[in-house]
């Protein structure tokens, strides 16, 4: 089954998610999630170091960042397809992940 997961469209978690939801649900928090920011697993999340790069180095830097946070985090998921979107008004990227589960 495909999910779509649109970084530009705000997500509520959905604590009674189950299956194939919850998967897509964890991807989607793997992709928001900066490294450093969990407590006990500081590796885990996007590298920050590549804001102040150009954009198209930063776009693809992020693409394999997701790459490898679903394959080493939610190996039950694989991402099809990344999309850069656009960066929104406050300087947010945003990507188009379509994933399988």
């Amino acid at each position: 089954m495909e999910y779509i997961i649109d970084t530009s469209k705000p997500a509520n978690l959905n604590w009674a998610a189950k299956d194939a939801e919850r998967i897509a649900q964890n991807v989607r928090n793997l992709i928001s999630t900066w490294r450093y920011e969990v407590a006990y697993d500081r590796t885990l999340g996007i590298d920050q170091n590549m804001l102040d790069k150009p954009k198209d180095t930063i776009v693809a830097l992020y693409v394999a960042e997701i790459y490898r946070l679903v394959s080493d985090y939610e190996p039950r998921a694989t991402v099809k397809e990344v999309k850069f979107i656009g960066v929104d008004d406050e300087g947010n990227m945003q990507f188009r992940v379509v994933i399988e589960v």
